[in-house]
Order: C-alpha cells, then structure tokens, then sequence
C-alpha cells in the first residue's frame, strides 16, 4: 500500500478550476479559523497573567 505516493495522487493538471477555487477557499477559512483561535489563546494568556499578578497583590 503505497498511500501519499504520487503515484496516488491526482497530477495538478488534472485538477478543475473549480476544484482549485474550492480549495483555495477552504484554505484561506482555515487560515482565518487559525489566526481566531491563536487570537483566543493571546487573549487567554494575558488574562492569566493578569490574574496571577493580581493573586500575589492580594496575597502578599
């Protein structure tokens, strides 16, 4: 079994336009999907240093 090979895959010339287009949209989706979520994770890390920082304020 020879999956991912090129012999398995279709050549790029025999892809449509609309194929192509199809995918060049679900790519630029997931790149938005991406840049949202790694947005999250920034948020949710400076939320935690706030927080932290505000914990040993009280704390001390």
């Amino acid at each position: 079994m020879n999956n991912g090979t090129a012999e398995n895959r279709p050549s790029p010339t025999s892809e449509t336009p609309d194929e192509l287009a199809k995918l060049k949209k679900e790519l630029l989706a997931a790149e938005v999907r991406l840049a949202k979520a790694r947005a999250t994770v920034t948020g949710a890390e400076v939320d935690i240093k706030v927080l932290n920082a505000r914990l040993r304020a009280l704390v001390r």
